[in-house]
């Protein structure tokens, strides 16, 4: 449900956007590349999404929200630091991820974000020395390591 009001509100304010660029321009939509077409074509290719992608899409506008503006520039300079790598070496860092949970995606994330610098090396170089067949289950050791700390599991009556 959350999702359904997410992408909503996504849409109708796409849509503002459009209806106040079409009003102070009515020329403006006369040719395919200007801003309304172009806010028209990324609704339309919303409309061919299953359900479990637009549910993923909410889920990263809420992260994309959730976040600092110093983490936001920070993320912008890694995807292009990542759209500027050769295709090789694209697909080697996507190595190892393969199918993952969201638990595990949301445990990762978190797990990282709270780390130390020095602590981002640490797991980095390890990941980096690792082969590929391997990477998957030492992340999951490392997540499930850290939720174990973050939330220890609540004593019984029998052992109080």
């Amino acid at each position: 449900m959350n999702s359904i009001r997410i992408f909503s509100t996504l849409l109708l304010a796409l849509l503002a956007s459009v209806t106040r660029t079409i009003a102070a321009d009515p020329a403006s939509t006369a040719s395919p590349g200007t801003p309304p077409a172009r806010e028209f074509a990324a609704v339309e290719q919303f409309l061919h999404l299953s359900d479990a992608e637009l549910d993923e899409i909410a889920r990263v506008v809420e992260r994309i929200r959730a976040m600092t503006p110093e983490q936001r520039a920070t993320l912008a300079k890694e995807i292009a630091a990542f759209r500027a790598m050769p295709e090789p070496q694209r697909r080697h860092l996507r190595q190892g991820w393969g199918q993952v949970s969201d638990e595990l995606r949301d445990g990762w994330r978190a797990m990282m974000q709270a780390a130390t610098p020095e602590r981002h090396a640490e797991i980095r170089a390890k990941l980096q020395s690792l082969p590929p067949e391997e990477r998957a289950a030492y992340r999951q050791r490392l997540v499930e390591e850290f939720l174990a700390q973050r939330h220890p599991p609540a004593a019984t009556s029998r052992e109080k």
